[in-house]
């Protein structure tokens, strides 16, 4: 199982959602740059971003940021949010040098934009990200409804020759209240899709939830606020370690 952490950035900064994307978000660090080099010497082996202003706006005024960050450290970046058109999605591929685009409204509404994506890449560079509000994909920053069930969306996607979603229910977002195993399951028993779990997960037991899973094709999983607050143990550990290195000390949290 794969465990990805997952950097937010709003207005330059490293945030932490809860619920919704626009109002609900708690500072963390003013540098994103030196939470990505601390979890690289933490041996991830993996890192999601997601741009707010980007999801929110469609505005990537954070690239800048994204940039320093994969120059900086040598695992690969996922990124999501503001990628909407074949343009960006080059731009963000060839010059911001994101291995995996992350898309969600774009693949609400705009399937041809898939389809020229995986034409142009392959669908190693792609992930779609489906977002769950009571049962209904919601989009454009988790603000309006879709009005298609998460089932039905995967099957779309996957017909369209999407290999892998990120899912989450964005009521779990940020609020550590573990994963939706049922919607998980149902996702990967009716579907061939290689499936990342986001949101949710509390502590090592959620966690284990998860890896419970992988059989079925569920290989990975983001996780934020648990890493951040220290809420596995071995983060203790790291964290002591990492203190002494003043440059990547993690930034204390209220």
């Amino acid at each position: 199982m794969l465990v990805i952490p997952v950097i937010d950035i709003k207005d330059g900064k490293c945030v932490r959602v809860i619920q919704g994307l626009e109002d609900n978000t708690e500072f963390y660090s003013e540098s994103p740059i030196k939470i990505a080099k601390l979890f690289r010497k933490e041996n991830f082996k993996a890192i999601h971003i997601t741009d707010l202003d980007g999801a929110i706006y469609g505005d990537m005024k954070n690239a800048g940021v994204i940039k320093e960050i994969t120059t900086s450290i040598d695992i690969p970046i996922q990124l999501g949010g503001g990628v909407r058109n074949i343009e960006t999605a080059r731009w963000v591929i060839e010059e911001l040098g994101v291995y995996r685009v992350v898309m969600g409204t774009a693949a609400l509404t705009n399937h041809d934009l898939i389809r020229q994506f995986l034409d142009e890449f392959s669908a190693s560079k792609l992930a779609v990200c489906i977002d769950e509000k009571l049962n209904n994909v919601v989009m454009d920053g988790w603000i309006n409804y879709a009005n298609i069930t998460p089932l039905d969306f995967a099957k779309t996607m996957e017909s369209l020759g999407v290999k892998r979603v990120i899912y989450q229910d964005v009521t779990r977002v940020g609020n550590l209240s573990g994963p939706h195993v049922e919607r998980l399951t149902e996702l990967a028993q009716n579907t061939k899709l290689k499936i990342t779990s986001a949101g949710g997960i509390s502590s090592y037991n959620d966690l284990k939830k998860v890896m419970d899973l992988e059989k079925m094709g569920i290989d990975s999983v983001m996780i934020s606020r648990a890493l951040y607050e220290n809420q596995f143990p071995c983060q203790k550990i790291w964290r002591e370690i990492e203190s002494k290195d003043t440059s990547l000390e993690l930034p204390k949290v209220n």
